[in-house]
């Protein structure tokens, strides 16, 4: 009986140590799964990236606030279109030199018309045109033409001023002194001024000479400053249309310069 119990406590012995080795794997995957399972960190898990928590900050630092990032300010606008806004367009600078042109030509084309009326004058030659340069200063209503207020013909080798209104008379008389027409002195007849015109003298063809050297002295000055007010509305001397303007000026002044060298030549044939 002995014998019997020993046997069988052996070969339960030997049955466990067989299956050991069996159950061992089975064992050690029930230890890792409980390892997995147990909690590493208390830290909540998130899908939302550490660039977006931190609002939007890029490497300078700088956050991302009121939208300034994505949209542009009026400064951005008014620096991308600077050139266009502080500029003329080409619209723009034509019509400043018409303007600039049409100044320039009014101070020529009295230049000239003086220049001629001189030439006629020292041809001894007698003309309603040669008071066409005269202004009458008449009370509340500034400086006018002589031929506004009066009608002026010629009768012989005089001119004759016809003065529609009476009172204005003495204005008109006033008018034509203060002019300085050279051999040219008016005298009341009634209603009329009279104004004798005799063939002029070297003295007088001298006097006049001068007379139209100060006319084209004073048209020069005036295209001059036609051409500064010109650049300034420009924008300066570098600026667009700039050349133009200088062009013109260049080209007007040689133009009457011109025009008292052929009177000059007139008045020495004489």
């Amino acid at each position: 009986m002995r014998l019997s119990a020993t046997i069988a406590r052996a070969a339960r012995l030997t049955l466990t140590q067989r299956v050991s080795p069996m159950a061992a794997p089975a064992l050690r995957a029930t230890s890792a799964f409980h390892a997995q399972a147990a909690p590493t960190s208390t830290r909540p898990f998130s899908s939302t990236s550490t660039l977006l928590k931190k609002g939007g900050k890029d490497k300078g630092g700088k956050a991302d606030k009121g939208g300034k990032g994505g949209k542009k300010s009026k400064k951005d606008d008014a620096d991308e279109d600077g050139a266009e806004a502080d500029g003329l367009t080409r619209e723009e600078i034509d019509a400043l030199l018409k303007k600039t042109r049409s100044k320039m030509d009014k101070s020529a084309d009295w230049a000239r018309t003086t220049v001629f009326d001189g030439v006629e004058r020292g041809r001894g030659r007698v003309m309603p045109a040669l008071l066409d340069n005269v202004k009458v200063a008449i009370p509340d209503q500034g400086s006018v033409p002589l031929k506004s207020v009066a009608s002026i013909t010629v009768r012989q080798s005089s001119l004759w001023v016809e003065v529609w209104d009476g009172p204005t008379m003495k204005h008109v008389e006033s008018a034509i002194h203060k002019a300085n027409l050279p051999g040219m002195s008016p005298q009341r007849d009634g209603n009329a001024l009279k104004i004798p015109v005799s063939r002029p003298t070297g003295e007088v063809r001298t006097a006049i000479l001068k007379s139209l050297h100060e006319t084209i002295e004073m048209a020069k000055n005036q295209i001059r400053t036609a051409r500064q007010e010109g650049l300034k509305a420009l924008g300066g001397r570098g600026e667009e249309g700039a050349d133009e303007v200088q062009k013109m000026t260049d080209e007007l002044v040689h133009d009457i310069e011109k025009l008292f060298v052929n009177a000059k030549k007139e008045f020495e044939k004489a």
